[in-house]
C-alpha cells in the first residue's frame, strides 16, 4: 500500500499543469467595469491589419520551446437591440477582438477564450463592454478572454 502511494505521489510531481492567471468575473464586477452593456446582433465581420501577441498566453511548439500566441485583429459591427447601461441612443457598435493567426495544432496551457460571430445567424449576445477611445469597444474581461464578457442568448425573446 505504501509503495503504491509513493508511486502515485512521484507520478503526480512529474506532470505539468498548464494554466494562466485570469480573473473570475461575476455579473456585479462586469457591470461595474462596463461603460456599455447591450444586447446586440452581429451584422458585419471584418479583418484588420493588426497583429498582436495575446497577453499571458504561450504555446508549446513540437520541439518543446514556448512562444507567444499571435492573433490577428477583427472588427465586428453589431446592431444594438437594447442598451442596459450606457448611451441609449447608440444603434450600432464596433467590437474590437482577435482571432488566432498561428497554427491551430499547437498545444495551449490555459488558452484564450476568443469569440467569433456569424452575421447570417442573427444570434443575440449580452455584451459587457468598455470604450477603447477610438470609437470601438472591447470586452471588459480583456482580449485574451472576451468569452467571459460576451454571452450568446439562447431562447425566444421579443
Amino acid at each position: 500500500m505504501k509503495t503504491k502511494l509513493t508511486l502515485l505521489i512521484l507520478l503526480s510531481l512529474g506532470l505539468e499543469c498548464p494554466a494562466r492567471i485570469s480573473t473570475a468575473w461575476n455579473y456585479d464586477q462586469l457591470n461595474e467595469k462596463a461603460t456599455l452593456i447591450v444586447i446586440a446582433t452581429p451584422t458585419k465581420v471584418s479583418a484588420t491589419d493588426e497583429q498582436a501577441a495575446l497577453p499571458n498566453i504561450q504555446t508549446v511548439r513540437p520541439d518543446g520551446k514556448k512562444e507567444n500566441v499571435l492573433a490577428k485583429g477583427v472588427e465586428t459591427t453589431f446592431e444594438i437591440l437594447a442598451v442596459l447601461k450606457g448611451e441609449r441612443d447608440t444603434k450600432l457598435l464596433k467590437l474590437h477582438h482577435y482571432a488566432l493567426s498561428g497554427p491551430k495544432e499547437a498545444s495551449f496551457g490555459g488558452g484564450p477564450g476568443l469569440v467569433s460571430f456569424e452575421p447570417k445567424s442573427k444570434k443575440r449576445y449580452l455584451m459587457f463592454l468598455i470604450s477603447e477611445g477610438d470609437g470601438r469597444y472591447g470586452a471588459v474581461s480583456g482580449q485574451a478572454g472576451p468569452d467571459v464578457s460576451i454571452k450568446e442568448l439562447v431562447g425566444a425573446y421579443p
